[in-house]
């Protein structure tokens, strides 16, 4: 027989490992990204893959729209003021009578539109991040520190969010240094004190250190 004391002392346990799960769920995924210094701009290679779990991958094929906002920071290591933000949009619609994949995807270099048959070709469309411009170089000096923070969302419904991206997008501010948005602003908020934004899902990720290494002369 359990006592109310030992009940409550149950669900104070149940609570707390709860709380630390979901702060676990929010907190930065290391990932070893590669990066690419071509011209006067920096690219980065990686995915939000696992931005999706199976419900969130099976709901891609039921006829409705899935959103994916995904904002790139790129700051000296140990600081917490970025030099350098990025944003990518991107939905997915299944057409049930074309049994088609409808893919958008928005970011630096403007808005593309793919069609493809199959769910994995879709999901690696709206998660992929290939050679995407993240920076330009003067932003990052030779020899020194710096990190890319990521924060993608599945289907955010916040009303300013949605307002944000809607405003970068038709500023067509792609590339590099944003001060005057909230979204560079945000930075500290998402990603260092972990606020929990308004979505269905939510993958934070964090790169290794890498600097631009002094040409030789």
């Amino acid at each position: 027989m359990v006592t109310r004391g030992r009940a409550a002392l149950g669900v104070a346990l149940a609570l707390v490992l709860a709380l630390a799960t979901a702060d676990a769920e929010q907190r930065p995924v290391q990932r070893t990204m590669r990066f690419a210094e071509r011209g006067t701009t920096l690219y980065v290679t990686t995915d939000v893959t696992n931005l999706f779990d199976k419900a969130a991958y099976d709901r891609l094929e039921d006829g409705l729209a899935s959103t994916v906002v995904i904002r790139l920071w790129v700051y000296p290591s140990g600081k917490k003021t970025p030099v350098a933000f990025q944003l990518l949009h991107r939905e997915v619609v299944y057409d049930l009578w074309g049994e088609i994949y409808e893919v958008a995807v928005t970011g630096p270099s403007g808005r593309r539109l793919y069609r493809v048959k199959y769910k994995a070709e879709a999901l690696k469309l709206v998660t992929g991040l290939d050679q995407v411009a993240i920076a330009e170089v003067g932003a990052i000096p030779y020899e020194k520190n710096f990190e890319l923070a990521i924060v993608a969302e599945l289907n955010p419904v916040s009303a300013e969010t949605m307002a944000e991206v809607r405003r970068w997008l038709s500023d067509g501010a792609g590339g590099g240094l944003d001060r005057g948005g909230s979204f560079f602003g945000s930075f500290v908020s998402v990603f260092v004190n972990l606020k929990v934004p308004d979505a269905d899902r939510v993958l934070r990720l964090a790169s290794q250190p890498f600097y631009r290494k002094r040409p030789k002369r």
